[in-house]
């Protein structure tokens, strides 16, 4: 049985193709993110869902 032949995708020369301009501008920002994002010392959401309670009230 002949294989068939998949037609190669029209891409002009020079440009990047969407999946890699996509993970370019995706992964610094995901990353950053990351980075920036304030850690808690120990605990999961339940730690952090009641500092937001006790910090967000009081005169």
């Amino acid at each position: 049985m002949p294989r068939q032949q998949m037609p190669d995708r029209q891409q002009p020369d020079g440009s990047m193709s969407m999946v890699t301009r996509t993970l370019l501008i995706v992964a610094p920002a995901v990353l950053a993110a990351a980075a920036l994002r304030p850690r808690s010392g120990s605990g999961g959401a339940a730690s952090r869902a009641s500092g937001e309670a006790t910090g967000a009230g009081g005169d």
